[in-house]
């Protein structure tokens, strides 16, 4: 479980350092550890960890390292102060290796040591467990958050958003043997959960987050990235102690797709759905004002753009009838629709320091870019953190970076 005290440095300090444990069962690697990479996404149900080793290849043999024994990681980042610490400890699962087993004479003395890369793909454990058990019930007259928490029960913490939540009581549901993960899934393609994009996973403090990520903007953010000048005096960014402020000086990555969203998902949608006491009901959806409504939007900008004369709304329609709905409920079309409009405009930051790492794992929540030069002034605003790769590598000492993923579904700020 995860243990963190009080905030630190978001920027580089020669005083500021890592270190890190590794045991496998009852063996202790930590002098071994060369690289770990924390990869963290909305798609994906729990935390992935690699982590890099440099040892005998034999010990996987002999020491029968082959995936049944705990593994404990414990990282630090120690500050000036002692009581400036970041902790957090990870319980991992081993999941696959990779490695190579070179050539050795007949008889392999027990002196000789033929160092080699391991590298261990793993996941978090008990996050992995909270997700991936088995459950089986009948549901009568419960909404989509009852069904979830009566899911999850006390097997993790759950935190659940409340803007936008789906407040429709479902008469009966029945849930065949199958996991948490896809009940979650399925509740929102047949019924919606927001009404917007859901984000949800568990994280390695085994806290399952079920998120609304169309109503992030509206909420506080969990840090906020500078876009650096190269010309400029960035003293005040640099001495800020504030551990959610973020910076970078490198390139930055950013693409939108309106015209491939709008083309393949097609600016008119015809949806046929089948109410209990009707024979069918149509719903139409006009792509560019249900972006405005529930993608992810940067207020000050809400213009949607795509070539509209080639992609023509009263030509390019798209029809959908294997969703039957829920009488007239359209929750299920704001919730299935939204997540490809999540993605529309995307930034790719790499950012580099000694890091404090708990507010760049918090995948799902908003994110605010400030520019400082006028070429990128059009990209602030607020986002989304769809995705975070945090590394941290050994050379004299251990190092930081990371590249994080940042969407939205307008392009540009006025």
């Amino acid at each position: 479980m995860a243990q963190s005290s009080t905030p630190l440095l978001s920027y580089w300090h020669p005083d500021i350092t890592y270190d890190f444990t590794l045991r496998i069962g009852e063996e202790d690697y930590s002098t071994d550890l060369v690289r770990v990479e924390i990869r963290s996404a909305v798609g994906t149900p729990y935390q992935h960890i690699i982590l890099d080793i440099h040892i005998d290849a034999r010990d996987i043999l002999e020491k029968e390292l082959f995936g049944q024994l705990p593994i404990k990681l414990i990282l630090r980042l120690h500050g000036k102060e002692p009581e400036g610490l970041e902790q957090v400890d990870f319980d991992l699962m081993y999941i696959n290796t990779q490695t190579t087993f070179t050539p050795v004479e007949m008889n392999y003395g027990s002196d000789q040591w033929e160092r080699t890369l391991v590298r261990l793909k793993t996941v978090c454990s008990k996050p992995y467990k909270t997700m991936s058990r088995m459950v089986n019930n009948v549901y009568l007259n419960s909404t989509p958050q009852t069904i979830i928490t009566n899911l999850i029960g006390n097997t993790a913490e759950l935190n659940y958003d409340t803007m936008g939540r789906n407040d429709l009581v479902i008469d009966q549901l029945l849930i065949p043997p199958t996991t948490v993960y896809k009940v979650i899934k399925y509740l929102n393609r047949t019924y919606g959960i927001f009404d917007g994009a859901l984000g949800f996973h568990c994280s390695y403090d085994n806290k399952v987050k079920i998120q609304n990520l169309s109503a992030k903007p509206r909420s506080a953010q969990k840090f906020t990235l500078y876009l650096l000048a190269t010309n400029d005096d960035n003293k005040k960014i640099f001495e800020n102690d504030d551990p959610t402020f973020f910076y970078t000086k490198t390139e930055i990555g950013n693409a939108y797709q309106g015209n491939a969203i709008f083309s393949a998902d097609a600016p008119t949608r015809r949806y046929v759905v089948k109410p209990r006491n009707t024979l069918f009901k149509t719903i139409d959806v006009n792509l560019q004002s249900f972006a405005k409504n529930y993608g992810v939007i940067e207020k000050n900008n809400p213009s949607i753009y795509y070539n509209s004369d080639t992609i023509d709304p009263d030509v390019r329609i798209s029809y959908h009838k294997d969703q039957t709905g829920y009488d007239t409920d359209q929750t299920f079309i704001n919730a299935t629709l939204s997540p490809s409009l999540l993605s529309m405009s995307t930034v790719v930051a790499q950012i580099t320091g000694n890091l404090p790492t708990l507010n760049l794992m918090e995948v799902g929540e908003h994110v605010k870019i400030i520019s400082k030069t006028d070429v990128d002034l059009k990209l602030g605003g607020a986002y989304v953190l769809k995705a975070s790769d945090v590394s941290f590598i050994k050379g004299g000492s251990w190092e930081s970076s990371a590249r994080i993923y940042l969407s939205r579904t307008n392009i540009a700020m006025q």
